[in-house]
């Protein structure tokens, strides 16, 4: 193997290879990982939440984002819905948020984490998931990219 195709492998897993080595992968938009199913959205929102519960985590809260958008998309000036649901779900995993910390005391502002489940007015019944996570290149950052990861795999199967 030539020097080149060495360091454009390399290259390829490192940088171009999808994360996480799952056949579902999540497509990067800005600083959102998300994610698309066929599914109806209740049914998609409670398997989200199962899937948090289910590892022994507590929600924080279920922020109503639609409900939130609609409510005050007269007072900017905003005339259309992007939305047909659209909630935001707040958890956090103790060991993860106290590396953080631990870290800098500063990271408080990156727990609790979240994961977005919408259906937009533009395309019902697709059901997307969305999380963001801290872009801190350190071992607690990639832990954090893979819960909330698996968690949204669970969720969709």
């Amino acid at each position: 193997m030539g020097k080149n195709n060495f360091f454009f492998i390399v290259f390829f897993l490192m940088v171009l290879a999808p994360p996480f080595g799952y056949a579902v992968q999540p497509e990067k938009i800005g600083t959102a990982w998300v994610y698309s199913s066929e599914s109806d959205y209740e049914s998609a929102k409670t398997f989200l939440i199962d899937a948090i519960k289910g590892r022994g985590l507590v929600i924080n809260n279920i922020g109503n984002a639609e409900a939130m958008l609609g409510r005050t998309a007269g007072a900017v000036g905003v005339n259309i819905s992007v939305y047909k649901h659209a909630d935001v779900v707040l958890f956090c995993k103790a060991d993860l948020a106290h590396n953080l910390v631990v870290m800098s005391p500063h990271n408080i502002v990156l727990c609790p984490y979240s994961i977005a489940v919408y259906e937009t007015q533009e395309k019902p019944g697709t059901v997307y998931y969305s999380y963001s996570v801290p872009q801190l290149n350190l071992p607690t950052e990639k832990l954090i990219r893979r819960l909330l990861h698996d968690i949204v795999l669970e969720a969709m199967d």
